[in-house]
Parts: structure tokens; sequence; C-alpha cells
């Protein structure tokens, strides 16, 4: 054999095993993700409510706008609060409301956010103890993303696992899970993940990061094979050179 052969020969192999290597990649970097079933946009809110039952005079804020802490938001004309400020008990200080001598109470924020949802009407009337309002709290949006897990990889979900959540314009945001909980449908784990990311900003995105918006959650799995190092060390080693 000719040493020309030789190195077609070693070329030929070479190739090979950069194919096969190649492919085990891809093969293994997609058994490491899993899709999500479900998942939307959540976010941490508050109800606001009267202790009094009453008519509703006022909106002062509507739904979608921003609140800060102390911005009125509705107001009740209420016979019984009036009733009760007449009364040797009087009426308890509360810092969700203000209460005027008319018996008018004011809702007021408690917390800044957005005014997700007016349950209540100009001219309604409303009973005591009903919600009136929700109050999203600013800064508390995350994902809920539900995942079908066989009990293998459920081993491999590690604290703080990568998650790419998918908008529905295709873009990508890089999050990371913040909390799991899990329970056992017909053999497989049913996980849902919160998911948070500093990205998460309401009404960045074209409006799309904002609680309800249906999204999609790519779960990076604890990585496990053969080329799981090398695959490592590669991705660290592009890290550094800024690939």
């Amino acid at each position: 054999m000719t040493w020309s052969n030789r190195f077609r020969l070693l070329g030929g192999a070479l190739l090979v095993l950069i194919i096969v290597a190649a492919s085990t990649m891809v093969f293994t970097q997609r058994e490491g993700q899993v899709a999500s079933r479900t998942a939307s946009f959540q976010a941490v809110s508050y109800s606001v409510g009267s202790d009094y039952a009453g008519t509703v005079t006022e909106q002062f804020v509507e739904e979608g706008a921003a609140v800060a802490k102390g911005d009125k938001l509705l107001s009740v004309q209420s016979a019984t609060l009036l009733s009760a400020l007449d009364s040797p008990q009087g009426v308890p200080e509360n810092t969700a409301y203000i209460v005027a001598d008319d018996g008018t109470l004011t809702l007021i924020a408690t917390q800044p956010g957005i005014l997700s949802k007016v349950e209540a009407q100009v001219g309604g009337f409303v009973a005591a103890g009903q919600a009136l309002a929700t109050v999203e709290r600013d800064e508390s949006i995350f994902v809920l993303a539900d995942f079908i897990i066989d009990p293998y990889n459920f081993t491999r979900i590690e604290d703080g696992a990568r998650v790419e959540i998918v908008l529905p314009d295709h873009e990508r945001i890089e999050a990371t899970v913040a909390k799991k909980s899990v329970d056992t449908i017909d053999g497989n784990a049913n996980v849902q993940l919160e998911v948070t990311s500093d990205a998460f900003i309401v009404g960045e995105m074209d409006g799309l990061i904002a609680s309800g918006t249906p999204v999609t959650g790519i779960l990076h799995l604890r990585e496990e094979g053969p080329l799981a190092g090398i695959k490592g060390s590669l991705n660290q080693l592009l890290e550094q050179v800024g690939i």
C-alpha cells in the first residue's frame, strides 16, 4: 500500500469518526432537551376589596394601567360604613383604603404594579369582602411551565437549570428554574416549574411579556454520556473566546 493510499485511508477514517462524534453530540443534545406541554407568563398578584357593602361611585384607574403604592383605584359609597363611623367602636384603620366622614371608602394600591382586572362597575352594588380588582405586583412576572418527564430524566433536572423561553413571535429568552413541584401521572413525572429571568420585564418584546401570554419552555437537562465532558469543555472554550 502506497503512502498516498494510507493517507486517504486515514483521512476517511478520521472523517467517519468526526461524523459519528458530531451525530452523537447532536443526539445527546436533543435527548437533553424537553419541551413544555403548556407554559405562560404569570405574575404575583393581590386582590383589592371592600370590608363594607355599598355602591361603586368612581374608578380612578383603567385596566392595564400602572399604579404606584397609595394610588386611588375605586371608591365605594357605603351606608354600612357610615353607620359604623357613628358607632362607639368606630372604623378600624386599614392600609388598603381611605375612609371619609360621608361614608365613602376609597380603595388604594398597597404595592406598585399593573391593574390587571377590575371586577366592579361604577354604579354597581358590591358586597362586603368582595374582590373588586386585581393588581399584579411589579417585578414579579415569571413563566409557569408544565412538563411530562420520565423517571430517569427527572433526576437530570438540576437546581437552576437552563430554560429557553420561546415567545409567540419565536424570539427566545434565556431563563433558569427557580422552583419546581412534581406529581406522578401514569408512571411519569408531571413537573411544574417556575422560571425566572432578569429579561422578564412587563411590556417588553412588543408587549409579549405580559401575564397570560402563552409561550414554550425548552428545559435543558444535565448532560450525560461519553461526550458530555468533551462537549462541556468545548462550550466553555467557545464562551471564553466570545463565540
